[in-house]
């Protein structure tokens, strides 16, 4: 099986991580021995230092290797000197990005929402252009996801950090309700026959892979996978294929 990671975040964290040495360089070797063939990476830079410099360092650390598809953090107010949501994401796609971040409760920068009447002018340029957004699970509350998803349909939302709460009582509404909610599994995903039960009721095409890099053990996002009681055909959807057409469908 290959593997396309949705979910690594270069760049040493403040404190350490016990026996992680954070960093590009890792997380190339961890792609190896996991046979990652592609990752969608992030930048830790963009919520320690702002999120324009990290966008560029993430640029500049993965320059020459075409397996790592780069994602920017994006904000409501854009980039300098435009300041303007839909130049962004018009440059990001120019510049080879093809899926895009935001952390709501972290980093330096001003504090913003993803409401429609703060974000609204950048989640629809996202839309038009169809490129994913990543949120993580802890950092959007549920009626703002919810708010987002409702407003923004064509809007591919790509759900990070889902953690171990077995049929998960805000989780599962979203899904049923928003098709253009998609879940990232890894490791932290470790619910007894969760992944099975999610591809019954929403079907495996609205799951892709994560490896958490690298606050994971990207060994055992692997093995979440790998030991789920789906099809060959199933896994293969989760592990890479759903994220490919994700990407593929980013309008150029």
């Amino acid at each position: 099986m290959k593997y396309f990671d949705c979910d690594c975040l270069l760049g040493a964290p403040r404190v350490p991580l016990p026996d992680v040495q954070a960093g590009l360089s890792d997380y190339l070797s961890e792609m190896q021995r996991l046979d990652i063939e592609r990752a969608v990476v992030r930048h830790r830079a963009c919520t320690e230092a702002h999120y324009q410099v990290g966008n560029e360092v993430l640029m500049e650390e993965i320059q020459g290797h075409d397996n790592l598809i780069p994602a920017w953090y994006v904000a409501p107010n854009g980039l300098e000197p435009d300041f303007d949501p839909v130049v962004m994401v018009d440059r990001m796609i120019n510049l080879g990005v093809r899926l895009a971040w935001t952390a709501l409760s972290q980093g330096r920068q001003a504090p913003f929402t993803l409401q429609p009447w703060c974000a609204g002018k950048l989640l629809g340029a996202l839309q038009e252009r169809r490129v994913p957004l990543m949120v993580q699970y802890y950092d959007v509350p549920a009626d703002v996801l919810e708010a987002v998803l409702r407003h923004f349909p064509r809007l591919p939302v790509i759900l990070l950090d889902a953690p171990r709460l077995g049929r998960n009582p805000l989780l599962y509404p979203l899904l049923e309700q928003y098709p253009n909610l998609v879940l990232c599994i890894s490791a932290l995903y470790g619910v007894h026959l969760g992944v099975e039960d999610l591809c019954q009721r929403f079907g495996s095409h609205r799951l892709v892979f994560g490896s958490h890099y690298p606050q994971a053990e990207g060994g055992a996002s692997v093995a979440v996978l790998t030991y789920a009681g789906l099809s060959d055909e199933d896994k293969e959807a989760i592990a890479y294929r759903n994220l490919e057409r994700l990407v593929g469908e980013v309008c150029l």
